[in-house]
């Protein structure tokens, strides 16, 4: 299927105190935090998206 992007959803724990400011500025800005969140990953997720693939460490507890 070209041209369709595939998602996955990541869930994060974060202080009370954050999510309320997070809230707070996402108000502001009259965007829903999930939109705030991408903005505010773009820049990171650009620059990894510029640096080589690597495979990730392998556990090596697991057997």
């Amino acid at each position: 299927m070209p041209g369709v992007i595939f998602r996955k959803q990541i869930s994060i724990f974060i202080p009370l105190t954050d999510w309320k400011a997070m809230r707070m500025e996402a108000a502001a800005q009259r965007i829903p935090i999930t939109e705030l969140c991408r903005c505010w990953m773009e820049p990171g997720l650009r620059s990894l998206r510029q640096q080589p693939t690597t495979s990730p460490p392998r556990n090596t507890d697991e057997a």
